[in-house]
């Protein structure tokens, strides 16, 4: 028997009039020793929702107080913190955002894996090397971020990265059906497990995850009837994901 919120997203899904996107939390083994964590998740449907980059500029010239700011003035379903940044608050891999393009193309091994982009008004994710290949117009929203946390429906972090931090991430099933998600302090390894594992999501097969910026940037935002859930940022951040209807 599916829980609540998940039999709500499944009959959204299958074509009733309102939006097909929801709020949930699940609980997985992410913590020390395998202990649980809750995951915050915002699922959308790609034909019904799309995403957007905000890119604020430095820490001295920022356009938001916070991520709830930028949600707000966007009039966004949801959102999270995007992608690295360095100290000086440079991205340290591509961003365009509306079409202006900010940052250059990463290698380096943690933000160089893949690209989260729109396409027609669609989101993909892809292998960096893959979109740079690619003989098509550049997109109007895209983040390079990474590492890939699922390819393919398995797990795809290496199991020695014991680092644990916050995260965010964003995934796909491949088709239309997407989420952002929180996570508290995990490594990416254990994160990769849980979102490949097929009990996590009873009516939800990840085929594709990546991670975004975590650490004190990690953070999300969703719109909830009866107030905001608010995981908020520990620090300045540069740009953000937001999600709003297409």
């Amino acid at each position: 028997m599916l829980r609540p919120s998940i039999q709500i997203f499944a009959l959204l899904v299958l074509g009733s009039g309102l939006a097909p996107a929801e709020y949930d939390t699940v609980q997985v083994a992410i913590g020390p020793h395998d202990s649980k964590g809750t995951l915050n998740l915002y699922y959308f449907d790609s034909r019904q929702s799309t995403f957007k980059v905000i890119d604020q500029g430095r820490p001295a010239l920022q356009s938001y107080k916070d991520l709830e700011a930028a949600m707000s003035a966007h009039r966004c379903q949801a959102g999270c913190n995007g992608g690295p940044f360095d100290k000086a608050g440079h991205p340290l891999s591509l961003v365009i955002a509306d079409g202006k393009t900010i940052g250059s193309v990463s290698s380096g091994k943690d933000t160089s894996a893949g690209v989260l982009y729109l396409e027609g008004g669609l989101p993909r994710l892809q292998k960096t090397s893959q979109f740079l290949a690619r003989n098509a117009a550049k997109p109007s929203q895209l983040i390079q971020s990474g590492p890939f946390l699922v390819e393919g429906g398995k797990p795809s972090t290496d199991s020695s990265n014991r680092r644990i931090s916050r995260r965010t991430f964003v995934f796909t099933d491949g088709k239309h059906h997407w989420a952002i998600g929180y996570a508290p302090a995990t490594t990416l390894h254990q994160l990769a497990l849980a979102l490949a594992d097929p009990k996590t999501f009873k009516s939800f097969k990840v085929a594709t995850a990546l991670s975004l910026d975590g650490g004190l940037s990690a953070a999300i935002w969703i719109k909830r009837e009866h107030g905001p859930l608010y995981l908020k940022e520990s620090r300045k951040v540069r740009n953000f994901i937001g999600v709003l209807p297409r």
